[in-house]
């Protein structure tokens, strides 16, 4: 008798421990969050014009966020929040695709860590 075939989904698929679906639902928060800032970003208008709305951003080098290169302009702020996002799913998606849990964590760390870095510190 033949052997079973090997399922494909099965061999590349791996299931997430329960502490790696924890990680996983937050940062599938964190995204939901980001997606509705950059949504609300590509609708937003900048500070600086005479009688903008309580809704606004500040592109450009004004207030708090001075200098930093992420509000220089609404296309860096989309950019990064983009970027962001991508790496957050990414980040997300990675228990499914490495073959242990020890490995999957940090990985799921990193990437948080490096969108959090994108999304702030830019």
């Amino acid at each position: 008798m033949a052997p079973p075939a090997s399922d494909w989904a099965n061999d590349m698929i791996r299931r997430p421990t329960k502490l790696e679906l924890m990680a996983q639902v937050v940062i599938a928060a964190l995204t939901v969050l980001l997606i509705s800032d950059v949504l609300d970003a590509m609708q937003g208008s900048p500070c600086s014009l005479p009688g903008s709305q309580s809704d606004c951003y500040p592109w450009g080098s004004e207030g708090p966020v001075a200098g930093r290169w992420r509000y220089d302009s609404k296309a860096a702020y989309i950019g990064t929040g983009l970027a962001s996002i991508v790496i957050l799913i990414a980040a997300g998606l990675t228990p499914l695709t490495v073959s242990r849990a020890r490995v999957g964590l940090p990985l799921m760390a990193m990437g948080l860590a490096v969108s959090i870095y994108v999304s702030s510190f830019f």
